[in-house]
């Protein structure tokens, strides 16, 4: 009789713990193209808060962080190893994850699922609220060019929400027993292994009486992830990350075949007539109402783009192309970022002495490819930036 009824106990609490874990369901997360399967807890899609304070955060917490959450984790990773996701990669599948489960972007549930599982990947995160709002803040090893931010316990803390530029307030912070120590990190160097989407668009451009076309194609997939990323300042963030294999197969072995044969400044000019013909100038005011940087793929591949794009194309052209570095030149006042290059054995009059090399300045949105060339006076730049 005892037997019988230690038995029923256990069975009674195996029970109680798996209605309040929840059934495991498997969905699809569209990542730029590829469908991941991702499994999570079924209660979590009806996940809802009320008063939004500490006890009740504590409560979802310990209720979410069940066997549910560990296969889910370790579903996660699996994607996060077969794409060779860097752990800034891996934030944003996290958010089309928590988007996905919960049917909503950027709400208090899908920020309480992306901090459940960032914090369950041992980043070091914490979740804060400002008004009726849910934030999710990461400690950061890199700085985006802007990003809304706290200090707390001696560190910078991050909005893990990419796309918000408006501080909503004071944050208060939730207390969470689980301790977790892991800074979140960039690659600069690499990108996701995404590939599901190719696109393509017809170049042509003219250097003197020559006339080129051809076809570009375009890493679909890894151009929008480009365009999710944190906004950085102009530098290396940008000129670092190599073009895709289709860019390269495309676009990067033309222009390196057409340039192969000529002297290093006419090659030069050549690579800047391209940049300034291969998509025409518009401003990202017009297009997304505040200023925002392309990627050298992203750039080749737009309707548009202005001086810091077609700049930062042109540096990562010199040096993938001709091995030779540039500089970004600055005009803060004049709102303008034109370049200045590096070319060996090269120093026309109109040059300039940086950082112990020389340097000829041109204009990548200018309508011919000049070196020496300004649209402003040099003594007018503000900052002198490596690319």
């Amino acid at each position: 009789m005892k037997f019988t009824k230690a038995l029923l106990l256990i069975t009674l609490s195996s029970t109680v713990v798996y209605i309040n874990a929840g059934s495991s369901f498997t969905n699809s997360v569209n990542f730029y193209g590829h469908h991941l399967n991702v499994s999570y807890d079924q209660q979590l899609s009806s996940l809802r808060f009320y008063n939004l304070d500490q006890k009740e955060i504590t409560h979802k917490l310990d209720y979410y962080r069940n066997a549910n959450l560990h296969s889910s984790i370790s579903n996660l990773k699996s994607h996060i190893r077969h794409y060779a996701l860097d752990d800034a990669a891996t934030s944003i599948l996290i958010d089309k994850y928590a988007s996905r489960i919960t049917n909503s972007s950027h709400s208090n549930q899908s920020t309480f699922v992306k901090y459940l599982v960032m914090k369950e990947l041992e980043y070091d995160v914490i979740l804060t609220k400002t008004g009726t709002r849910l934030n999710c803040m990461g400690n950061l090893s890199f700085t985006p060019g802007r990003y809304i931010y706290i200090r707390y316990a001696d560190k910078l803390y991050k909005d893990l929400n990419f796309a918000n530029r408006k501080n909503q307030g004071k944050h208060l912070i939730f207390r969470d027993k689980k301790i977790t120590r892991r800074r979140i990190e960039r690659n600069t160097y690499s990108a996701p292994r995404i590939n599901a989407n190719i696109a393509s668009k017809p170049v042509s451009f003219s250097f003197g009486v020559e006339k080129h076309s051809f076809n570009a194609e375009s890493n679909a997939s890894l151009t929008e992830f480009l365009g999710d990323l944190p906004l950085f300042e102009v530098g290396h963030e940008f000129t670092d990350i190599s073009m895709s294999d289709e860019m390269n197969t495309s676009t990067i072995e033309y222009l390196s075949g057409q340039v192969e044969d000529r002297e290093t400044v006419d090659a030069v000019r050549f690579l800047l007539a391209f940049v300034q013909q291969v998509v025409p100038y518009g401003s990202d005011y017009a297009k997304y109402g505040e200023e925002r940087f392309y990627y050298p793929e992203e750039t080749i591949m737009a309707k548009s783009a202005d001086c810091e794009d077609k700049a930062m194309l042109l540096a990562y052209l010199c040096k993938e192309v001709l091995d030779i570095n540039t500089v970004g030149l600055f005009f803060k006042e004049d709102e303008h970022l034109s370049l200045g290059i590096e070319i060996p054995g090269y120093a026309p009059s109109c040059s300039f002495g940086y950082a112990g090399k020389t340097y000829v300045s041109c204009e990548p949105t200018a309508r011919y490819p000049r070196l020496t060339q300004s649209e402003f006076n040099l003594q007018r730049i503000t900052e002198v930036i490596p690319l």
